[in-house]
């Protein structure tokens, strides 16, 4: 791997023998915090370098031929939406602690967390007659059923997706959300989804950059719009949660695995490193986000999830 980020994790005397990480001194912003407290969302403009996007479109072209050769992309458009891209390519694995994104999703949840779900998605153009699909949805899935909390329900995880491709005009499969829905549990849909129907009140269709990256609250109502243009939908995303709660993809890059000792501690953290079932629940291992964090006074004990 070209880009080992987090390598200065092990034990560190002082601050003057500790070695520099790409991500040291970049933490969220009060701006970000109350964007994604108001709206459940926020834009981090040009998140990847593009010299690592070049990398990242070349991979993800790779693994498009793949599933093309063995026939598994959508029969009607062939879209790709691909669950489980980490293992795919070395590539991928750098997005992990991307070092304008990553300090932004501890920043957020806390250190006690791991890349739980992620996919990989190219849909290309579709003709302007398609019928438009409802997709609106919160994530999550069954904590939604079996969570109990009202009116709002618990953040638990949040979402980055790294776009690949110019979405900078609506009608290019952009994401859609409802700007302040991850405060509610509810969304009125149409009884007959088979005929024509309007947009959700207050959906927006958000413009990306190539090379932007997209962080919203799970609980927030988003879908994307379909791709009227001639610009394939490329973007890969990746889910971020508590380690206590299991991953959404089969486990591939695990200490077994040829890569697992090329990765730095945290990024094997963030792959479901840990000594035994209590590490996930923060009882008797060390764990080196919270390393790194303590070791930089980044941890607040006034806040729970900075324990």
């Amino acid at each position: 791997m070209s880009m080992m980020m987090g390598e200065s994790i092990a034990q560190a005397s002082s601050a003057a023998d500790r070695p520099l990480v790409p991500y040291d001194g970049i933490e969220i912003s009060d701006a970000q915090r109350a964007d994604f407290d108001r709206d459940g969302y926020f834009i981090i403009r040009d998140a990847i370098p593009a010299e690592l996007l070049e990398r990242l479109i070349e991979a993800q072209d790779r693994v498009y031929a793949q599933q093309k050769a063995e026939g598994l992309l959508h029969p009607k458009d062939q879209s790709m939406h691909l669950m489980g891209f980490l293992h795919r390519d070395k590539v991928f694995l750098e997005l992990l602690e991307l070092p304008t994104v990553f300090p932004l999703v501890w920043g957020i949840l806390g250190w006690n967390i791991h890349a739980y779900h992620h996919h990989i998605d190219i849909h290309p153009g579709v003709p302007a007659d398609t019928r438009k699909t409802w997709r609106w949805h919160q994530d999550g899935g069954r904590q939604n059923l079996e969570i109990e909390t009202e009116p709002v329900r618990p953040l638990l995880s949040i979402r980055t997706a790294f776009y690949l491709s110019d979405l900078s005009q609506p009608g290019r499969g952009n994401f859609m959300c409802i700007p302040g829905s991850h405060k509610t549990s509810r969304l009125p849909r149409p009884e007959d989804l088979s005929l024509d129907f309007e947009q959700p009140e207050g959906a927006i269709e958000v413009c990306a950059n190539q090379g932007d990256v997209v962080l919203f609250d799970r609980r927030l109502y988003h879908g994307r719009s379909d791709n009227y243009s001639a610009i394939d939908r490329r973007c890969l995303f990746i889910g971020w949660t508590y380690r206590w709660i299991a991953p959404h993809e089969d486990r591939v890059i695990t200490p077994e695995h040829p890569w697992w000792n090329e990765l730095t501690p945290i990024q094997q953290q963030l792959l479901g490193g840990g000594k035994d079932a209590l590490s996930y629940w923060g009882i008797g291992d060390r764990y080196p986000l919270r390393e790194y964090l303590r070791d930089r006074g980044l941890l607040d004990p006034k806040v729970n999830n900075n324990r």
